[in-house]
């Protein structure tokens, strides 16, 4: 098991070899991402009332970034040690998948499947599948199989027993969409933008072109910000992250379900 010296990060541990996934922590949120910065944009307010709650947190991130043209594998890789850290998170193991070629396929999923059955999360979250980017749409539909495998009894994935995950959540990075629900991060809301801004090589300077034709702004954390807003304001919060669900949610109660709080 690999982990780097920085002495602030060495809670958080960084698992690259299959063989390694056996120490991972059991926890209660798994959060997967295509690249390394991909669950803190889209689901690190989550990830952080989560850990404050005392609720285990894991970060799966799919590959290493290496073909962005900002920063380096071995530098995402420490940023991404870094902001886990911030987040509070368990543990962030990171699969080596090929950065732009992120697929739906046997071999991926059965990998990421062994990182669920050793970790045993009750809530996945994985990338919106609607994404202008194509290794986003390929880790919505890779983790999906992958929490099937995970359940199947019959398939053998190493030595770890299925597991059955409780729900699998959605978080959009890219693409704006109407939320099945909206998760009020104002606490946590200056933890979520510390721990994007850790990954300096990516925020710490103007977006590329393309993003700018794409956002109209020359600042991805203002269109961050601004998203956070829009979401906060569907719930009267100040800030907030929405999740989209692909089931339908049984409410045997809706009377004790929706009651306001006195």
């Amino acid at each position: 098991m690999k982990e780097f010296p920085d002495k602030n990060d060495l809670e958080v541990r960084w698992v690259m070899a299959v063989e390694d996934y056996g120490q991972l922590d059991q926890v209660d949120v798994l959060a997967v991402g295509a690249h390394p910065d991909d669950v803190e944009i889209g689901c690190g307010g989550l990830l952080a009332l989560a850990a404050q709650r005392n609720y285990r947190v894991g970060i799966a991130d799919l590959t290493r970034g290496e073909m962005g043209t900002k920063g380096t594998a071995e530098i995402r890789q420490k940023e991404a040690q870094a902001a886990a850290s911030v987040l509070g998170a368990a543990f962030r193991v990171n699969l080596g998948l090929p950065d732009t070629g992120v697929i739906d396929s046997v071999e991926y999923a059965q990998r990421l499947a062994a990182v669920i059955r050793a970790a045993r999360p009750a809530i996945v979250l994985a990338p919106y599948w609607v994404d202008r980017h194509p290794d986003h749409v390929g880790a919505s539909h890779l983790t999906q199989r992958a929490v099937l495998y995970a359940a199947l009894k019959k398939m053998t994935i190493g030595a770890w027993p299925a597991h059955s995950v409780d729900r699998l959540l959605f978080y959009p990075i890219n693409e704006e969409t109407l939320p099945s629900f909206v998760t009020d991060i104002t606490p946590v809301w200056e933890i979520k933008l510390k721990a994007v801004q850790t990954h300096a090589s990516q925020f710490g300077q103007g977006v590329a072109i393309i993003d700018q034709k794409v956002f109209g702004k020359d600042d991805y954390l203002r269109s961050l910000e601004d998203r956070a807003r829009s979401f906060g304001n569907r719930i009267g919060a100040s800030f907030g992250e929405g999740f989209i669900l692909m089931d339908t949610i049984a409410i045997t109660d809706p009377v004790t379900f929706f009651r306001r709080g006195t």
